[in-house]
């Protein structure tokens, strides 16, 4: 893929999410989160910080960008974590709830994990809640995948 179109396409990709996240925020939150209370006050929050993040990003120049796009956690990044007391490795990518699928390794951001670990920085140690227990990752890579909401499409890296 010629990197100016990935760039390109990650640019439109985050201009969408904001408008989901951002601009039609109540009409996200009162899909997922009916009734008023601490959960949803706490995702409206995160939505602002994420959103916030998204829109730093994208004032960025093309250059910082790129790099930024591939060293933080969006919604659109496929991650790799290293489990280091396992000696283990896990992939997938973070998407919008109506994208996720399991099967394909396609976790919504609203997951317990997805929202763990969206905006966290490549190399970054996490300490995860799961079900089993606190369990402490790493992320050993991160990659804008930036095909998920209506193309197919490559990577931002131009591979």
């Amino acid at each position: 893929m010629n990197h100016s179109i990935g760039l390109s396409y990650a640019q439109e990709q985050l201009v969408s999410q904001l408008a989901v996240l951002g601009v039609e925020r109540k009409r996200f939150l009162d899909a997922y989160f009916v009734m008023p209370g601490k959960e949803r006050m706490e995702m409206e929050q995160f939505l602002f910080l994420y959103t916030e993040a998204v829109q730093e990003l994208l004032s960025e120049t093309d250059m910082l960008m790129e790099e930024k796009l591939q060293s933080m956690v969006l919604i659109g990044s496929h991650i790799t974590i290293e489990y280091p007391e396992y000696e283990a490795l896990d992939s997938f990518t973070i998407v919008l709830p109506e994208q996720a699928n399991p099967d394909e390794n396609l976790i919504s951001f609203l997951s317990p994990v997805g929202r763990q670990l969206l905006l966290a920085r490549l190399g970054e140690s996490i300490t995860v809640a799961t079900p089993s227990g606190p369990m402490r990752v790493i992320l050993a890579s991160i990659k804008f995948t930036a095909n998920l909401l209506s193309r197919e499409g490559g990577d931002v890296s131009g591979s």
